[in-house]
């Protein structure tokens, strides 16, 4: 029983000893820890200081970029508005071309309009003056056609008169011949009876004489009646065709008329279509020439002023605080101290600790040398889980 305590005792001699060696041993690494400390803060304020460089390279790149991006922008929108107010220009001076080609070309048209209009009318007249010439070619002929039939008909009435005349003193100088012969003939009679009675013939032979001479003054009597009525019938027969021949001269010059009047007629209807022909070719020249005029120009609406192209706005950069930069990042000894201690690694030595680890050593050096086998049982039961094995021995 005197084994454990001895190994108890040794344990905790070495635990002091232990002890002893590691405070000697805390103070060189809290040294060390300390210089450990200082150099991570050199560095930490190092690495703060070219962080701070960078940033500063940064914010001043950034304003160059800026400044650059503002030029840049602002050549570009005035680049933009040059441009806008150029092709506002050009579109103001094509739309007055416009207005200046199409001004000439409406004049050039009213002009050719107005020169188509006078050659129409200048071709109406011609075709009405025309139209004009050829009726009065046309009435002249008739008026000469109608002379023609006048002196026509003059000349058969005249020859009818002639004829009649003729004929009239024909019939008369055969009467007269025919009364002269009568007369003639009477006388004879007159003078045979006279030479008969001269003679003293009397009675029969006498009467007898008589009697031949009267049949022979009959006879030539007879046949002159008879030539007077042949040469009636004949008179009456030429009267007739000379009646005729009027009659017929009569009916050809009034069919002559009726031809000449429908004729006119006609030719009136005729003149009065190629008239109204000329002023319907004349009216649709017009309408064509009108249809060739252009409409009058008119200037466009103009060209909507360009608005200015907008300018935009431009966030600076926000300029950082050394200071306060600094004051948030730059790292501390005191700080440092605080994290980990004076042995640059974990937390400070704490004394309670290490005498709680001394009992723990003397007690597990016991253990390991019997002490608590005479308590009964498998001697560990007391301790949970553990199965009553002794936790300290390997």
């Amino acid at each position: 029983m005197a084994l454990p305590w001895i190994m108890g005792g040794v344990a905790v001699a070495k635990g002091i000893t232990g002890m002893i060696g590691a405070g000697a041993k805390r103070g060189a690494a809290q040294k060390a820890g300390r210089e450990a400390n200082q150099a991570r803060v050199e560095r930490g304020k190092k690495l703060v200081r070219n962080e701070w460089g960078n940033i500063s390279r940064a914010y001043k790149r950034s304003i160059d970029t800026l400044e650059i991006l503002k030029r840049n922008t602002k050549g570009q929108l005035d680049l933009a508005d040059a441009e806008s107010i150029r092709n506002w220009g050009l579109s103001e001076e094509l739309r007055f071309d416009d207005y200046r080609r199409d001004a000439a070309a409406y004049n050039q048209s009213v002009l050719d309009y107005q020169t188509n209009l006078n050659l129409n009318d200048m071709s109406a007249n011609m075709a009405y003056e025309e139209e004009k010439q050829f009726m009065e070619d046309f009435h002249t002929q008739q008026a000469f056609e109608r002379k023609d039939d006048i002196l026509e008909h003059e000349k058969i009435l005249r020859s009818d008169i002639t004829s009649r005349l003729s004929l009239r003193r024909e019939a008369e100088a055969f009467r007269a011949k025919q009364a002269f012969e009568d007369d003639q003939d009477i006388i004879k009679g007159l003078a045979i009876a006279g030479k008969i009675r001269a003679t003293g013939a009397v009675g029969r032979s006498a009467r007898k004489a008589v009697q031949v001479a009267a049949m022979d003054l009959g006879s030539r009597q007879a046949m002159r009646a008879d030539a007077i009525m042949n040469n009636t019938s004949v008179y009456r027969n030429e009267m007739q065709k000379l009646a005729n021949t009027r009659l017929f001269a009569a009916k050809t010059r009034n069919l002559n008329i009726e031809k000449r009047a429908e004729s006119l007629k006609s030719m009136l209807k005729a003149s009065t279509l190629r008239k109204d022909k000329i002023a319907a070719n004349k009216f649709s020249a017009d309408l064509q020439a009108k249809r060739n005029l252009l409409p009058e120009p008119e200037l466009g609406r103009m060209t909507p002023i360009p608005f200015e192209a907008f300018r935009p706005e431009f966030q600076a950069p926000e300029k950082p605080d050394k200071g306060k930069f600094f004051d948030d990042h730059m790292p501390h000894l005191e700080d440092e101290n605080k994290i980990y201690g004076d042995r640059g690694a974990g937390a400070p030595g704490n004394p309670w600790m290490d005498i709680a680890n001394i009992g723990l050593d003397a007690v597990g050096a016991y253990a390991g040398a019997g002490g608590f086998e005479g308590s009964g049982g498998s001697g560990y039961s007391s301790f949970d889980g553990m199965g009553g094995q002794n936790p300290f021995k390997p």
